[in-house]
């Protein structure tokens, strides 16, 4: 199988964008490339893909640009961990941790 981790996040940026969950864009970054959603103003979910053994790997974090947020995106919480579930339903099960770079 190839891996094209960019193609897999233009994937799943249109999956969540034709589900509602809010605007999202695709960035590169260093070996993988993210899927920023504006779930709220201010409150991100990413969605990391990056290759590993032949397939790909995911993984998610929530908040603002540094990943954190406070009392006050506690209300967006639904909503992005939504879109995670929605996301998780959409890619193969996941069992290992790609290799450290």
């Amino acid at each position: 199988m190839s891996c094209d981790h960019r193609a897999e996040a233009e994937r799943l940026l249109r999956l969540l964008e034709s589900g509602g969950f809010g605007r999202a864009r695709v960035e590169p970054y260093g070996s993988y490339h993210l899927v920023v959603l504006e779930v709220c103003e201010g409150f991100y979910t990413f969605v990391s893909v990056s290759c590993s053994n032949g397939g790909y790997y995911y993984e998610f974090a929530l908040g603002d640009e540094n990943f954190v947020f406070g009392v006050e995106g506690v209300e967006c919480l639904d909503k992005a961990v939504s879109a995670v579930k929605r996301v998780a339903e959409a890619v193969p099960r996941q069992t290992d941790r790609p290799p450290s770079s």
